[in-house]
């Protein structure tokens, strides 16, 4: 993962809350849409009728307007143009009031609101966030303070060990001490807010401030030591801590607790735990164990459910060691014979027997002697075979007497035995035989028989010589004696009750045995010892009494384990009963459920012992103990010759076992030992499936895998494989079994593991997986979902021992430890190596490299694990540091909104120590050049980035970087005026040359926007050089262009004088002084408050008294004193302004003391200073204050809003507090960085700390505020006004070119109207001709028009009142015609008769080229359409390819067609009438149709003069002519595309285009013709008024109109197979379908799929620039899918069933919902 990135859940970089969110900036939309009507950057839609052209006429007169303005300001100073721009900048330190910020909106300031506040407060402090407060200073490390913390960031000791604890913002010291060893391991308790109650830590130590602390302890949150009880005899290498049962598991490599070595050698053995112990934290006491741990170290804990998981290098538990417990199995010495040797005379002295089972004291009766100044014995003979094992002795202090020391023997042949002891001094265990000393003292001292097995097991007694004594001589005063089995210790529980235990024995449960029946003692000559025989008549066998001869016998098993159960069988041949020895039937109960019967033959000749039983008991308990019942077998072989059976109980032997020999590595152990489920089944044992032998496992964690949260898994990882290769070296053991991780693991070492939200984390010594597929360098990630690997970044340079949750960030975080340095790049692009200490924290939610807590010197231990999976708990780290901080931050940091500390900066892009190793910021601001901008983070100080630069750097990305040429002067100031940064401090120049720019003059300029230094001439000091240049402090003066320099130095640009004080306007780059003042040294400070300057330094007027603060009012120019400022102890070194509302011309006010150095506090409230009370150490310094809201300070700082009640006094407004910064030394005695002061109350805030262990400081404090508006002028440069002025001739020159488009547009526009016009009458003349022609022939009864149409067609109201005088016509033609395929419009003006309009196509509504009359109507209009505008019947782009080709036949000009046409079809025309007005015989009609026919004819000849051109034919399929041209109907057939006549070719590919386009000016198709519309058959009576109108045949129009009101009561309307439907209203007719305009896709059938749509229709042609657009023609249906523009709608069109359909936007202007009539159409031809 690229270092680049900043952490989500850890790291919070600056943020603009103080500014908002940016202003709302509407993003440019495209060509395609337009909101509210505003303009497109391409085009811009018409909002009338008119053509797109009107749209580029307004674009051209936006553009003329500006041109004809620029030149104005491009020669008002054509040398150097300015630009007048009110542009914001920040203040430094906060300078600005929060009443400026909440009434300046006007300005563009951030509008504070109260109802943002993140926390709400009574107290009236303003609730508004106020955005990120930067903290710099001089500090590596920062920690915040806590109630209970006593220090935030911590300055330790080295030389010592320390151990602490670290939350998210704070840190404390727990303990700090010198030892012998390190901290390696640790666990803690905690209280329920997280915190620690109760740490416990071990490792390699055994002393802890010379206090013996053997390999672990505790320690509380007070700091207090638990040594517990020694610890351990061995290093501790893991440590876990139970919340549920307060115990501590101690792993390592030891043998014992301390305790059980040293307390009592008869004790030593039974706290012995090999390897793993637990400890009691609620009783202080070590919890014996009852497997005794384990034969090989422990390294690692986890625990998963309600059991603790310990892992390591075993493979079985040690709970068959040669050791005894206390309790385990006392001889009853009242049994046995007791002889005392040389005993006292004294009565009450005597009896050996005074010792045995006494509670009394010193005592006659209590105590035994012996004889003044002689050696004497004290003998136990045993009444039975046994094998002791531990003898305690007090001894007698009677009278100054006592035993000093003794020999114990033998008692069958007088062997001086071993014995071992502890040495009361060195606590070691030492050997003796002939002489065994005993203390003075009424203290047990136990001896350890240490003698070999062999010699122990055959002794009857033992015998106490006392071989020195003190005083006048010796003796003992109480005495026990314990036994044990023949090879390890055991129970035993003896057929004779008498032997059983001891009647002084302390044992809750002690062993018994009880019989019923014939069971009778036996006490042979021959035995040593007493037994119990049953004798029963072998024919008695099988009855009751026999059955019910039981022996019951209850040993008192000291802990549960595994145990081998001896049953011990006298001899028979001894006691010659060999023939009567029968079978025992034992009846084993060793838990609660089961049971066990065993059958024991017992023909033994001599004594043995026989093994009845293997495997679990529990410890003997009220609850439940083992038994066993002996009884008689009664189904046993019995000797013939007997004529009874016996069966012999001596003692049943519980001899300790070792649980398990498989553990390989893993044990699991049930969390309360003490549960009663131990009385069925071990509370410890193996994993179901065992890891391979040898198996060393290091480390072992638990997790949900898939998030499921269904079933927790187990995993394993250390050194091991499987045998088959499966999996190396890490496992999962889920439901019983191990199953390999993907890749079958790893291939090193794995050393540490955790597991986080379905993530396993694993750290090691490996660097990939075992397949070699996935490159991890010893640390790896997997996830439990996909079952993937993934490396963590480039992973580190060594390995990882240590991988664990890092606490204070929940699941957020895992910490790791070990022996890198480096943490390798991955392969991001930016990303690189980081440098480490041995610690590094990786963002789980960001999977990137996050920061660490700052810690001075590798840890030795970094513990943090995931109590109850809190965020806020707390870590543990250990190890000799020098600092110790929460939060490593290199000089400065974040306090956000929440409140909380936040670093800057990621991982690797910190800032980091100069040269000399001084890391210090001085002054922040965030850079913001107005209130839509980004604010960007710049520091400045004494430091350097990680790329190299010094001393000024900027935050991007999370990086600090370079922000200029490195500045190697210490860095003072920084603010900045709109674009121009201001960088002030110590100047370091090499040379006196103002040009030399090799070093830091003191203040440089910074163009942000630019990225340059602005070269400015620079300060110089005292002596006229740039040696002493200081500059304090750079202040901006709002709503100017004025900056004011304070600081050390005197001129300016070498001979401007202003002394420690200047000012630099940033538009004319110079330098001028303010009215000469009384400065005598350097300006420490300054500040605006209102509009007046607040300067600090030092003062001095002639023999006033010298002045530390002085005013400066710039609307007079002058210098002003201070009221109050004479009151001042001392110089001032500190100004604040106020940031309150209810004082915005007030002012903070620090300084030091004249006579102590120690700091004081003032406030200037407007009118005068005054000294406040702050009670702070002499020893301080304060570098900052800065007024706070409350709702920004945590409660935890402060507390509650009601212990902050305001005094009427104090100095701080209500609902605010002083943020104090510097070094400051609190009356409680803490030492902070940053603390509240409040009603003269402190509280600390921040604790720093410096690299070298030194408490650091911060040295200021700022708002991420607006900022401060400032006056700029942008100078033009003379290329740019150049441009300007050639682009202004170049707009004049497309001004002009653009009014001729727009003369021409309109000059077409008129002649396009005058072709209309004739085109109309054209139209009636050709109608007119045709239909008189073929009125002729009455039996054909297929005339064009009505009368009325023929005398407007002949142009005389007259013949058109004769033809209405002819309307008489004879019935029958309407009866024989009555039934016309075409639609009937009206009658024939001579016959009478029903006529259809022939010259009509039906299916187009075009003119019909059959009828001769017809083409020469077509003519006359062609030719006046093509003589008014060619433009609208070609493409010029067409007619150019086209001429270019030489293919002037096919595309000749539709002027010459129509002409020829005219003049063929008037010679038809009449021809035709003639022939058929002689046919019928009726030569008033022939003559009547002739005239008509003969005027229309003339009318389309007049236009078209004389082009011959040949008729055209109608052809079938096959090629041949039609002869009868009239019975077809489909105009398919009227046109041959082979023909040579120009005209039939253009109109059979016309024809096989399909439907006839809409009207306009518009081109359709690669032939480039336009065509002119013919009326559909629906308003054919409009275009006859029409018609006649244009004729001049007034009286004809009139009648037309009659007759068109008649027929629009009851229009007719065709169905798609020609036939006449029901008539109908027309008002009732939907819009889509009344529409009877041109275009044929007005009459196609809507498709379903664009129902769902509204209809609109084309008002103008709209052609189709770019790609996305829908262009169509006038008349056309367009389907609106999308009106939310105003502007541009998105449509489609639909040309035909066979055609796609075409989507895209188009202007909304262009459509009407209404359809447009015919006449629409043609008035725009």
């Amino acid at each position: 993962m690229s270092q680049s990135r900043a952490s989500s859940g850890l790291q919070k970089h600056s943020r603009r809350a103080a500014f908002g969110a940016p202003k709302n900036i509407s993003r440019l939309p495209s060509a395609k849409a337009v909101p509210n009507g505003s303009s497109s950057s391409s085009r811009t839609c018409p909002q009338s009728g008119l053509h797109t052209a009107s749209s580029w006429l307004r674009c051209v007169a936006v553009l003329a307007l500006l041109f004809i303005i620029s030149p104005v300001l491009a020669t008002s100073d054509a040398s150097s143009p300015d630009v007048s721009v009110s542009i914001t900048t920040n203040s430094e330190l906060g300078s600005m009031s929060e009443a400026d910020v909440a009434t300046s909106t006007d300005d563009g300031f951030f509008s504070s609101d109260a109802s943002s506040s993140e926390e709400s407060s009574s107290d009236g402090s303003d609730e508004s966030d106020g955005g990120g407060i930067g903290i710099v200073g001089a500090f590596s490390g920062i920690s915040s303070f806590t109630p209970n913390s006593s220090g935030a960031a911590l300055s330790l000791n080295s030389s010592m060990t320390s151990l602490v604890w670290l939350s998210q913002n704070a840190a404390s010291s727990l303990f700090s001490a010198t030892t012998d060893g390190d901290i390696t391991a640790a666990c803690a308790f905690y209280n329920n807010d997280g915190s620690i109650a109760k740490a416990y830590f071990g490792g390699s130590f055994i002393s802890i401030n010379s206090t013996s602390a053997g390999y672990v302890a505790g320690v509380d949150a007070n700091g207090k030591l638990d040594t517990m009880f020694g610890g351990v005899n061995g290093p501790v290498n893991a440590l876990f801590c139970d919340n549920d049962t307060q115990l501590v598991y101690v792993g390592g490599n030891f043998s014992s607790t301390v305790s059980g070595l040293t307390t009592d050698i008869a004790t030593m053995r039974s706290s012995s735990t090999g390897a793993l112990a637990m400890y009691n934290s609620s009783k202080g006491t070590w919890q014996t164990l009852s497997f005794h741990g384990l034969d090989g170290p422990v390294f690692d804990f986890t625990k998963m459910h309600d059991s603790v998981y310990a892992v390591g290098a075993f493979s079985a538990t040690v709970d068959n060691a040669s050791y005894v417990p206390l309790d385990t199995q006392p001889i009853n010495l009242s049994a046995c014979t007791i002889t005392g040797g040389n005993s006292a005379e004294t009565a009450g002295f005597s009896d050996p027997k005074n010792i045995i089972c006494t509670s009394g004291t010193d005592s006659a009766g209590n105590t035994w002697l012996m004889r003044d100044l002689l050696t004497g014995f004290y003998r136990i003979d045993f009444p039975f075979k046994t094998t002791p094992t531990i003898l305690r002795l007090m001894n007698t202090l009677y009278q100054g007497r006592g035993t000093k020391a003794i020999r114990i023997e033998a008692a069958q042949n007088n062997q001086a035995l071993t014995m071992a002891y502890l040495d009361p001094s060195t606590n070691a265990e030492l050997f003796c035989t002939q002489s065994c000393p005993l203390l003075q003292n009424y203290d047990w001292q136990a001896f350890r028989f240490v003698d070999s097995e062999e010699t122990l097991s055959n002794i009857t007694g033992i015998i106490i010589n006392i071989v020195d004594w003190f005083g006048m001589g010796g003796g003992f005063n109480k005495i026990e004696l314990y036994e044990r089995g023949k090879y390890y210790w055991d129970a035993r529980v003896y057929a004779d009750n008498t032997f059983n235990g001891s009647p002084c024995s302390t044992q809750a449960i002690m062993p018994s045995s009880k019989s019923t029946g014939g069971w009778v003692t036996t006490t042979p000559a021959s035995y040593h010892g007493t037994y119990l025989t049953l004798t029963v008549n072998k024919n008695d066998l099988q009855l009751e009494s026999t059955k019910n001869a039981l022996l019951t016998m209850v040993p008192a098993v000291p802990e549960s384990g595994f145990y081998n159960v001896y049953m011990t069988i006298p001899g028979c041949q001894n006691t010659n009963t060999c023939i009567n020895r029968s079978t025992a039937k034992v009846a084993i109960v060793m838990d609660s459920i089961h049971s066990l019967i065993a059958t024991v033959g017992q023909h033994n000749l001599v004594d043995q012992e026989v093994l009845i039983y293997r495997g679990y008991a529990p410890a003997s308990s009220t609850q439940f103990s083992p038994h066993l019942t002996v009884s008689i077998a009664t189904d046993a072989e019995v000797d013939g010759q007997a004529a009874s059976v016996e069966v012999v109980v001596d003692n049943f032997r519980f001899e300790r076992d070792t649980s398990y020999t498989n553990l390989n590595g893993v044990l699991h152990i049930y969390q309360d030992q003490t549960s009663p489920m131990q009385l069925n089944g071990p509370l410890y044992y193996p994993l179901s499936e065992s890891l391979p032998n040898n198996t060393v496992v290091y480390t072992v964690t638990s997790g949900f895998p898939n998030l499921t949260h269904a079933e927790q898994t187990l995993y394993l990882g250390g050194q091991f494989s499987s045998p088959d290769g499966s999996y190396s070296n890490i496992v999962q053991y889920s439901n019983n079994s191990i199953t390999p991780l993907s890749n079958t693991g790893i291939n090193g070492v794995v050393h540490s593991m955790t597991c986080i939200n379905g993530l396993l984390y694993v750290g090691g010594d490996f660097d990939g997986t075992s397949d070699s597929r996935v490159a991890a360098r010893n640390i790896a990630q997997y996830n439990t979902t996909s079952n993937t690997w993934a490396s963590l970044g480039g992973g580190t340079d060594g390995k990882v021992t240590t991988v664990r949750p890092y606490s204070p960030f929940g699941s957020l975080a895992v910490s790791l430890r070990g022996d890198f340095k480096t943490l390798y790049a991955d392969d991001t692009p930016g990303s690189t190596n980081v440098t480490v200490g041995g610690l590094a924290i990786w963002d789980a939610i960001g999977n990137m490299w996050a920061g660490t807590p700052y810690i001075k010197n590798a840890p030795t231990l970094l513990f943090s694990d995931r109590w109850q999976d809190r965020t806020n708990n707390v870590a543990l780290a250990a190890g000799p540091f020098s600092a110790v901080a929460a939060l490593e931050a290199n000089g400065a940091v974040l306090l956000d909104t929440t409140p909380s500390v936040q670093r800057l900066g990621i991982v690797g892009f910190s800032l980091q120590p100069d040269a000399v190793g001084r890391l210090v910021v001085n002054s922040g601001l965030w850079y913001a050049k107005s209130n839509d901008t980004t604010p960007v983070l710049v520091v400045g100080g004494q430091f350097q980035t990680p790329g190299g630069s010094t001393n000024v750097a900027k935050l991007e990305d999370g990086k600090w970087g370079k922000l200029l040429n490195d500045i190697n002067g210490e860095i003072l100031t920084l603010n900045n005026a709109a674009n121009l940064l201001f960088i002030g401090g110590v100047a370091n120049v090499t040379s006196d040359n103002d040009d030399d720019e090799s070093g830091f003059s003191g203040l440089s300029v910074y163009d942000m926007d630019k990225d340059k230094v602005v070269g400015i001439q620079s300060l110089q000091g005292p002596n006229g050089d740039q040696q002493f240049v200081r500059v304090n402090k750079v202040a901006i003066r709002a709503d100017t262009s004025m900056v004011v320099v304070g600081g050390n130095f005197t001129t300016a640009g070498g001979m401007l004088g202003c002394p420690y004080i200047c000012t630099f306007d940033i538009n004319e780059s110079q330098w001028s002084p303010l009215t000469s003042s009384t400065l005598i040294d350097q300006v420490v400070d300054m500040a605006f408050v209102g509009g007046t300057l607040f300067v600090a330094g030092q003062f001095k007027n002639g023999t006033d008294p010298l002045s530390y603060i002085m005013q400066y009012d710039f609307d007079t120019n002058s210098w002003a004193n201070i009221s109050g400022a004479q009151t001042l102890p001392g110089p001032v070194s500190v100004l604040s302004p106020t940031i309150d509302g209810d004082s915005p011309d007030s002012v903070f006010i620090i300084g030091t003391m004249s006579s102590n150095g120690a700091p004081y506090f003032a406030k200037y409230d407007g009118s005068s200073i005054s000294l406040q009370s702050f009670s702070i150490g002499a020893q301080s310094t304060i570098d900052s204050i800065l007024e706070v809201p409350r709702s920004r300070i945590p409660n935890s700082v402060l507390g509650s809003s009601s212990s902050l009640k305001r005094r009427d006094e104090s100095p701080v407004p209500s609902g605010y507090v002083l943020m104090v910064s510097g070094d400051i030394y609190l009356p409680s005695g803490q030492r902070a960085s940053n603390a509240f002061f409040y009603n003269n109350q402190w509280a600390p805030f921040l604790s720093t700390i410096q690299a070298d262990g030194t408490p650091g400081y911060v040295s200021s404090v700022f708002y991420e505020i607006p900022p401060t508006n400032v006056y700029q002028r942008h100078r033009l440069s003379v290329a740019l006004v150049i441009l300007i002025a050639i682009a202004i001739a170049l707009g004049i020159t497309f001004l002009i070119v653009c009014i001729g488009l727009v003369y021409i547009y309109l000059r077409n526009r008129r002649e396009a109207a005058a072709t209309t016009s004739a085109a109309s009458a054209a139209l009636a003349a050709a109608s007119g001709g045709a239909g008189a022609a073929k009125m002729a022939h009455g039996a054909v009864g297929r005339g064009i028009t009505s009368s009325e149409g023929v005398a407007a067609a002949s142009g005389g109201a007259i013949s058109s009142m004769a033809a209405r005088q002819d309307r008489d016509i004879p019935s029958h033609y309407n009866n024989a015609h009555g039934a016309a395929t075409r639609g009937v419009w009206s009658k024939n003006g001579i016959t009478g008769e029903p006529v259809s309009f022939d010259n009509i196509a039906p299916s187009t509504g075009r003119l019909n080229s059959g009828s001769p009359a017809g083409l020469a109507g077509l003519a006359a209009a062609g030719r006046l359409a093509a003589v008014s505008s060619d433009t609208y019947v070609h493409h010029d782009e067409k007619r150019g390819q086209v001429s270019k080709s030489g293919d002037d036949d096919i595309n000749e000009s539709l002027d010459s067609i129509f002409e020829s046409a005219a003049a063929e079809a008037e010679a038809e025309a009449e021809s035709e009438a003639r022939e058929r007005a002689i046919s019928s015989g009726s030569m008033e009609m022939a003559i009547s149709a002739a005239a008509a026919a003969g005027a229309g004819a003339r009318v389309g000849a007049a236009a078209s003069e004389k082009y011959p051109m040949p008729v055209a034919q109608h052809y079938n399929s096959d090629g041949s002519i039609v002869t009868d041209p009239l019975a077809d109907q489909s105009r398919a057939n009227i046109y041959r595309p082979d023909s040579t006549n120009p005209f039939e070719q253009r109109m059979a590919l016309r024809e096989s285009q399909g439907a006839f386009p809409p009207a306009g000016p518009f081109s359709d198709g690669d032939e480039g013709v336009g065509h002119i519309p013919m009326p559909s058959p629906h308003h054919m009576h409009s275009e006859q008024a029409a018609a006649a109108a244009l004729a001049g045949g007034a009286m004809a129009s009139r009648m037309a109109g009659s007759e068109n009101r008649r027929r629009s009561e009851t229009t007719s309307t065709r169905n798609t197979d020609g036939d006449f439907s029901t008539s109908q209203s027309p008002s009732s007719r939907p819009s889509a379908e009344s529409s009877t305009g041109g275009s044929s896709s007005t009459h196609l059938p809507i498709r379903d799929s664009l129902k769902q749509h509204p209809v609109f229709y084309a008002k103008f042609t709209f052609s189709s620039r770019e790609t996305g657009e829908l262009g169509f023609r006038a008349g056309e249906r367009v389907f609106v899918i999308d009106q939310s523009d105003e502007i541009w709608w998105m449509g489609i069109v639909d040309h035909g069933p066979d055609q796609p359909l075409e989507q895209g936007v188009f202007p909304a202007t262009y459509v009407s919902s209404v359809p447009p009539r015919s006449t629409d159409w043609t008035d725009l031809m």
